[in-house]
């Protein structure tokens, strides 16, 4: 029997989602924060006793957000049970003068290499076939050698839930992203049975535009990048990317801008949108606002089919 899951576990501030399909099919994008390695971990035993296979790991960039759980167990001598890994990489290893996360990176390649494990690039253009789904690459253009990366320029936080989602709406997009890791973040769909989800990373919302082409696409989901942050939308957006269900994850500490939400709103009207921690009862709305068209779900696993 075909089904399609999304689940997309508390890693904290960090990500880790997996795409559960077909015959006990199981694709992982990122792995947390350091600390959710070990239910990272727990998760990957759990689907193994199961007998279940675990098909692909995705790491979109080397943030530790993303690739800190199996930085973690890979220190502690965990052996990786993904036969095959596809990252930000050119095959090349240099730390020497490159920023941490670089650095976390190619250490993270290295030991999945000495452990026998496929380790692949992931660029616009590359199709993943597994049993009936399609992964189609969307961004970065190409392999991002160490030595071209620039350190990651600290976003400031302001924190915009006084301001009432209409007015929010209104405003243009704050505060966009910097960060030369996100920007490098791998982009990609996943299409089975007619269902079409779009994962982001931490991308830049103009480049996840521009690598879609010139036509509308329409989606049953889209993972939101870099956990909901607005400065990693971009107005085109509302006629690029058609959707109506959104995936944030965040434990809430420091995402979503609000106005996220508000963009989201105004140009979709109704959303869904579903996140394993419940950021939003966090004095994250005012009296003003209305929140009819807003539906907000608190949970792990969410069934597209």
């Amino acid at each position: 029997m075909s089904f399609l899951e999304v689940y997309g576990y508390n890693a904290g501030k960090g990500e880790c989602i997996r795409i559960h399909f077909g015959a006990g099919r199981n694709v992982f994008v990122d792995t947390g924060t350091r600390r959710f390695g070990t239910r990272f971990r727990q998760i990957c035993e759990e689907i193994i006793s199961s007998g279940e296979a675990l098909d692909l790991l995705i790491l979109t960039h080397s943030d530790d957000d993303h690739i800190g759980g199996i930085t973690s167990l890979l220190r502690s001598g965990w052996t990786c049970p993904f036969t095959t890994v596809r990252m930000n990489h050119t095959g090349t290893a240099n730390t020497h003068n490159v920023p941490l996360s670089t650095e976390n990176n190619d250490e993270v390649y290295g030991q999945l290499k000495k452990q026998g494990i496929e380790v692949l690039p992931m660029t616009a253009g590359d199709v993943i076939h597994i049993e009936n789904a399609v992964i189609t690459t969307f961004c970065p253009a190409n392999p991002i050698a160490p030595k071209l990366q620039t350190p990651n320029m600290p976003l400031a936080f302001r924190k915009d839930y006084h301001i009432p989602l209409k007015r929010l709406a209104d405003m243009p997009i704050s505060h966009p992203d910097n960060s030369a890791s996100n920007r490098n973040s791998i982009v990609f769909t996943f299409e089975q049975d007619g269902k079409t989800l779009l994962f982001t990373g931490d991308a830049w919302g103009d480049d996840i535009v521009r690598s879609l082409g010139d036509s509308p696409h329409s989606f049953d989901l889209v993972k939101l990048p870099h956990h909901g942050a607005v400065g990693n939308l971009s107005e085109d957006f509302e006629d690029m990317i058609l959707c109506q269900r959104f995936l944030i994850c965040t434990d809430g500490i420091m995402h979503p801008d609000k106005q996220t939400i508000a963009k989201l709103e105004k140009w979709y009207g109704p959303i869904t949108i579903y996140s394993p921690s419940n950021w939003w009862s966090r004095g994250f709305f005012t009296e003003f606002d209305d929140r009819n068209s807003i539906r907000l779900l608190q949970q792990e696993r969410i069934i597209l089919g």
